[in-house]
């Protein structure tokens, strides 16, 4: 009787032992008896981004998906065999990783899904790592009236609130998990998504398609061919590195625009279709040159440093002049084309039309196409022997490189000012290399001159030899040529246009033409009599009839400028370029303009006295001795030293022997020497004069005169000179105020 009992004990025996192995191996027994719910503000799934490898989706319209990587791209393979849109799948995996709770729900008190979008209305999740084990398997419901807030997000307009996005139901479909539904927020990366996870699964998945024309970034492009019917350009660089320079190597050798090479990159990352369909949707033809509008090939860096196969797309004209998008096929250098057609955005106002995709828009468009990180020396020189030279060379007292000019006049023997040698102005070294690395030319007049007389370069008004980095030399010439223009007006005061030589020739002959149409166009009542018109030709005009209108006629001969760079032989090359009269006048060779802006040399310890004279007020003599700092002063022959405030005298001595000019204006100026006539503040520094052999001679008065450049208040610099120079200079006003600081206590 009592094998019973004993058979039951052992039965409990083996089942308590099971269940405590279950437990050790499992780490619970949730597959027996249900998981405890997961606490509010925990997450759901914990796993790396990285490890997912595949994704299963059902749509709530039965569509199913599966995408998986490869290598650094995601692809579907159903229901399309087609590229992923990359930034989509991040967005589902980043989604389901970081699912935190903000509610639950017992399954047990639903009565029906349907109400929590659970049903018809579902999406079912699937993501695998790389080995296939399941990560995570949910069902999405329907959005809640809450909405959830990253914390971790941080709004750069403080102003503005945080993005946010509404909860929705998640229903893990784990045996272990799917006891519960949780409510959970929608956390999105602003760099992903900027839309609710939703609204990802329209339209049949078609946005799980990529959209982008080229999967890859063409930031990582070896290699960017443009091709029409009637040009090709082809770009390339040498390698990833931040100082490897995109050049255009066809249809010539020319220097790129960093900034139209930017545009184009961002355009081509940017470039999106509207509408991805299959490519039997669509019957196109042939990709034949009399069948296309254009192509874009790229080849990207590989890994090992060589060059991918080509990804070209090739754009179709639109379907009919109504229509906003265009065709557009991609295929790669194996052959292999993708089956789908893109949709993409053509015409005004489209990203595609703003892509910079000629010769002239993408080459660099200033004199030199050169950088000043490549530049180590420059010499500049003009027809009448006028020479610059500026060199980077290192400071022992700043301890740091800086310019250094050298610049000869060309009457050097007979003026002392025409030689400069020195630290170079800072603001004019700026405003050279402004002209030289910067500004832009006014036009690309021809890339295949064979004659330098047409542009004047036989007899080049500026010689320029740039010495770079790697030691070669840059040459460049500029010629000036005198290029006619021609004007028109009616004879009864309407002002004055320019016209071409074409309607010029017209207008001669009495013939119409385009351009004369406004000409012709009766003078508004009041309106004003132009002026200048000596400068148009149109003081003494060629007198005309036009439809039966009298017009005046003028032509005028202005100054065009153009550069040209050589050759390593010194002979020019069939690249001209027409630069602005304003980028050659900041290349000056006056040695006043490039002098630093240091306005003497005077050491205190020289210094034996000052001379002041502020308006009409009499002269204040001051004396000083540098080693035992004692200041004496006199003004109209009375001794005044006890009213001298020491503190302000040590602080003008300490101006005067550091002034900086604010620009030299050379040896004549006409209004700076009428001014000065009679100036605001006149300073006579009292200097020892020492012979060769140290022995002092006597003093030396050097004379500082300073003066507004306009009477007022409205005053904001000041005129000056000194007598050991005979250039003019600019003072600023604050310069001004601390050396006419009144040295005497009322």
């Amino acid at each position: 009787m009592r094998i019973i009992p004993t058979l039951l004990f052992s039965l409990l025996t083996i089942g308590l032992v099971a269940l405590v192995v279950m437990q050790q191996r499992r780490g619970n027994l949730d597959f027996l008896f249900g998981s405890p719910p997961l606490k509010t503000g925990e997450v759901v799934y914990h796993f790396d981004p990285e490890e997912v490898s595949r994704i299963h989706i059902l749509n709530e319209d039965g569509t199913q998906a599966t995408v998986i990587k490869k290598g650094a791209a995601w692809v579907l393979t159903e229901p399309w065999q087609d590229y992923a849109d990359s930034r989509v799948i991040r967005s589902i995996v980043d989604f389901a990783s970081r699912l935190q709770i903000e509610d639950v729900i017992e399954r047990d008190e639903v009565d029906d899904l349907a109400e929590f979008g659970l049903k018809s209305s579902r999406i079912s999740i699937e993501l695998f790592d790389k080995s296939g084990t399941p990560i995570c398997r949910f069902k999405m419901g329907r959005y809640t009236s809450w909405r959830g807030f990253d914390p971790t997000l941080k709004s750069e307009d403080p102003s503005k609130p945080v993005p946010s996005f509404p909860t929705l139901v998640i229903r893990p479909t784990e045996n272990q998990m799917k006891d519960h539904l949780y409510i959970c927020s929608d956390f999105a990366n602003p760099a992903l998504r900027s839309i609710p996870i939703r609204e990802f699964f329209g339209g049949g998945l078609q946005l799980l398609r990529d959209h982008q024309v080229f999967y890859l970034s063409p930031g990582a492009a070896a290699e960017i061919i443009l091709k029409e019917e009637n040009s090709e350009i082809t770009l390339q660089r040498s390698s990833l590195a931040k100082d490897s320079e995109w050049v255009i190597s066809k249809p010539f050798e020319l220097a790129a625009n960093p900034a139209s090479i930017n545009q184009l990159l961002g355009g081509l990352s940017r470039l999106t279709a509207i509408q991805v369909v299959d490519d039997n949707a669509l019957t196109l033809p042939d990709p034949l040159p009399e069948n296309i509008d254009h192509t874009i090939s790229i080849r990207y860096f590989l890994p090992d440093g060589t060059k991918s196969p080509p990804v070209v797309a090739t754009f179709y004209p639109p379907e009919n002049e109504q229509a906003t998008a265009a065709p557009v096929i991609l295929s790669e250098g194996n052959g292999k084309k993708r089956s789908a057609i893109l949709m993409v955005p053509q015409g005004t106002g489209s990203l595609l039309a703003g892509l910079p995709r000629s010769v002239n828009a993408l080459r660099s468009r200033t004199m030199t196409s050169l950088q000043v990180k490549q530049v180590q020396f420059v010499n500049v020189s003009d027809f009448i022997g006028r020479s610059i030279d500026l060199s980077l060379e290192r400071d022992p007292h700043e301890q740091a490189r800086r310019w250094q000019a050298r610049v000869i006049g060309a009457d050097r023997t007979t003026d002392p000012n025409s030689y400069y040698k020195g630290p170079a102005n800072e603001v004019q070294v700026t405003a050279l290399f402004e002209a030289l690395f910067k500004d832009e030319v006014e036009s690309f007049t021809n890339d295949a001159s064979t004659d330098p007389k047409t542009y004047g370069l036989d007899q080049p008004t500026h010689r320029i030899n740039i010495t770079l980095t790697d030691k070669s030399i840059a040459r460049f010439v500029i010629g000036e040529k005198l290029s006619p223009q021609f004007y028109a007006r009616r004879a009864d005061g309407g002002r004055p246009f320019e016209i071409s030589e074409d309607a010029y020739e017209a207008a001669s002959k009495g013939l119409p033409h385009r351009e004369l149409n406004v000409i012709t166009q009766p003078v508004p009542e009041g309106a004003p009599t132009p002026s200048g018109l000596n400068l148009l030709g149109l003081d003494k005009p060629k007198i005309v009839v036009v439809n039966e209108i009298t017009v005046h006629l003028g032509q005028a001969n202005t100054r065009h400028f153009f550069a040209n760079r050589l050759d390593e032989d010194g002979k020019h090359t069939p690249h001209v370029v027409e630069i602005s009269p304003e980028s050659l006048n900041k290349i000056p060779l006056q040695p006043y303009r490039w002098r630093s802006v240091r306005l003497w040399n005077l050491n205190r310890f020289e210094i034996k006295g000052l001379i002041i004279t502020r308006g009409f007020q009499p002269p204040l003599e001051l004396g000083y001795n540098f080693y035992t700092q004692v200041w004496s002063a006199t003004q109209q022959g009375k001794d005044v030293t006890a009213l001298l405030n020491p503190h302000k005298a040590e602080k003008l001595l300490k101006k005067l022997t550091d002034i900086d000019v604010q620009h030299w204006i050379g040896p004549v100026a006409d209004n700076a020497a009428y001014r000065l006539s009679d100036p605001n503040l006149r300073i006579s520094v009292l200097v020892e004069d020492i012979d060769d052999d140290g022995i002092e001679r006597g003093k030396i008065r050097r004379n500082l005169t300073l003066s507004e450049v306009v009477d007022g208040q409205a005053n904001r610099l000041y005129y000056g000179k000194t007598t050991h120079d005979q250039n003019y200079f600019l003072l600023d006003a604050a310069t001004f105020q601390r050396l006419a600081v009144d040295l005497l206590e009322k």
